[in-house]
């Protein structure tokens, strides 16, 4: 087979395995902002044919806290008497807080990092995990960053090392539950247009005392492809994952981020 028809039928390939989505079940969590990543995640889900219930402590969807055992077993269970059967989990839900700087990092900072970006992680897995197994296997997708693969200086240390721990968790559901066909993977966006993200510019401006426009300027001078990437383009690998064109990856962390973590 020449190049050119391969590369055709891997393209076709690709397609069938992406529309076989149609008649999955998902959780995408943090989803109720519509300028955000969950919120790309689940249209583009919907989009292929998936059943998506979407969660988040404000906005749209299921109201939901994701550090809130009892309330994650509800969800949970309200999916599964309307829907039957869980095969996709998005834990997208997460925070930034905290300061750049180390010394100024505080208790109450740390716990909430690992609250919402590690232990809302958990919660959610462990809910749904059973229920993949039951029904024969399942895609776990958790929404990183790319401060879970590398230290960078304007990211909060609190929520480096949540991050870091997420892609942990990430890789050792992948080794657990491998044999139950439950895949895990993390995915670690780099600089992202959003609407929870877009006041970073001047917060930084105000901070350094220089003007926004330059501050976006070094930002993406720092980034290969010389831009911020868009909710759309975190979706898509996600979709990707929970696919069957993606049946035969698991336990990785992915970055996305246009070549910042050169």
């Amino acid at each position: 087979m020449g190049r050119d028809a391969k590369a055709k039928t891997d393209l076709r390939s690709e397609a069938t395995g992406m529309k076989s989505l149609s008649g999955m079940v998902g959780i995408v969590t943090g989803a109720g902002q519509s300028t955000d990543i969950g919120a790309a995640v689940a249209t583009l889900l919907r989009e292929r044919g998936v059943t998506i219930v979407t969660t988040d402590t404000n906005g749209a969807g299921m109201q939901v806290d994701v550090t809130n055992g009892d309330e994650v077993s509800s969800c949970v269970s309200e999916v599964l008497a309307a829907h039957g059967k869980l095969d996709i989990l998005v834990n997208n839900a997460g925070t930034s807080i905290g300061s750049a700087a180390f010394l100024e990092q505080t208790a109450t900072d740390f716990e909430i990092a690992v609250d919402v970006n590690v232990r809302g992680m958990m919660l959610f897995s462990q809910a749904v995990i059973p229920h993949m197994r039951d029904g024969g296997g399942g895609s776990i997708v958790n929404i990183a960053s790319l401060s879970g693969l590398k230290a960078m200086p304007a990211v909060p240390p609190v929520v480096t090392a949540s991050r870091f721990a997420a892609v942990g968790m990430s890789k050792a559901i992948a080794q657990e539950f491998g044999p139950d066909n439950i895949r895990c993977n993390a995915v670690c966006p780099g600089a992202v247009t959003t609407g929870t993200r877009d006041g970073a510019p001047d917060l930084v401006a105000g901070l350094e005392s220089v003007a926004t426009r330059d501050v976006i300027k070094a930002e993406n001078s720092i980034i290969a492809l010389g831009r911020r990437g868009e909710p759309a383009e975190i979706a898509a690998l996600v979709a990707y994952l929970c696919s069957p064109a993606g049946a035969y990856i698991t336990g990785t962390a992915i970055p996305v981020d246009g070549g910042m973590g050169l």
